[in-house]
């Protein structure tokens, strides 16, 4: 009896055993094909082999360069490196719209690509063994006296007129800034409103001018519903439920010392120019923690939430939200 009672039980645990590996392989696969982007393979999250060794012997300064996106003659941003620092910065240069709006272009042909590159380069710089210092992005709206805005969010009759545009742009904006493997700030030169806050908040870190400029979700004042994606940009930086409330419910618009004092930004400025300093003096301390290229991996970690619904399609999101609940 004891024995036949034992075979059934070793028999149950071998056959749950497949069926949890058969299902977890169907779960996870079509995800693996969907996002090759995706640096981080979800069935081997650690491979020791990705782990920098580096010599004794730090490398010397890398050469710097500036280049633009999508070319220097239709330039939308501005990407220059500093071979000594390690140090990118990214710089929306206001050429589509005056106010930096998430456009097609500005998303498909300037800030994706730049960050694109900016990943292929730290990938050669780990491949050979440049890395020790680490390594770090800061993105800005302009540095001079008229640089009033950092991002002005969607261009919104555009955007909503293309039924793909969260999934192909801005969702994958955010998730590329949500898993990007060193550290990122934002430099807010001025106001970042709905979509353009949502930027701000997928950057690491924000660094704001105190002096001009407002963090705002203007959504709920004409009337538009708020695209699960860009709620869960604020969300990845923002757990107060409270403060949620105040910037998604009122439209509350937080001034640079609020949203210090509420704790989702960083640093402050005096100047566009000050940010800018005060964000890359952040980025110079930080940028040795992604050294040993474990920054990206446990970003997807802490913001693991964020970054599922980043990767579900705007309609699916969008059943599973609205959907009435069923009766009973």
């Amino acid at each position: 009896m004891f024995r036949s009672s034992l075979r059934y039980i070793n028999t149950l645990r071998a056959t749950l055993s497949l069926t949890h590996s058969i299902r977890f392989a169907t779960v996870v696969n079509p995800i693996q094909v969907r996002y090759k982007h995706t640096p981080i393979d979800p069935l081997q999250p650690f491979d020791a082999r990705r782990v920098p060794k580096y010599t004794s012997n730090p490398s010397s300064a890398m050469k710097s360069y500036t280049q633009y996106f999508p070319s220097e003659s239709d330039a939308l941003v501005k990407l220059e490196f500093d071979g000594e620092t390690r140090i990118w910065v990214l710089t929306m240069l206001g050429r589509e719209t005056p106010d930096n709006r998430v456009t097609h272009r500005l998303i498909g042909e300037a800030l994706l690509p730049a960050l694109s590159h900016v990943e292929d380069a730290w990938n050669d710089m780990l491949s050979s063994g440049a890395s020790e210092q680490g390594a770090s992005l800061v993105s800005t709206g302009g540095v001079d006296a008229s640089a009033k805005i950092y991002s002005n969010g969607l261009d919104f009759e555009k955007a909503t007129a293309d039924p793909h545009f969260f999934d192909t742009h801005l969702n994958a904006l955010y998730e590329k800034l949500l898993t990007f493997p060193i550290p990122t700030i934002a430099a807010i030169n001025g106001h970042a409103f709905a979509a353009g806050f949502g930027l701000a908040c997928a950057h690491d870190y924000r660094v704001m001018n105190a002096k001009r400029g407002y963090l705002c979700m203007n959504e709920i004042d004409f009337g538009a519903p708020l695209p699960y994606g860009l709620q869960q940009a604020l969300a990845s930086k923002i757990s107060n439920q409270r403060t949620m409330r105040k910037i998604v419910l009122e439209g509350h618009r937080f001034s640079a010392k609020e949203a210090f004092d509420e704790g989702f930004v960083e640093g402050l400025g005096e100047s566009p120019m000050d940010t800018l300093d005060k964000a890359l003096e952040l980025a110079g301390k930080i940028k040795v923690k992604a050294r040993m290229n474990a920054w990206g991996s446990n970003k997807q970690v802490i913001y693991a939430r964020a970054i599922q619904v980043m990767r579900t399609s705007n309609d699916d999101s969008n059943l599973a939200l609205f959907t009435p609940r069923a009766k009973y």
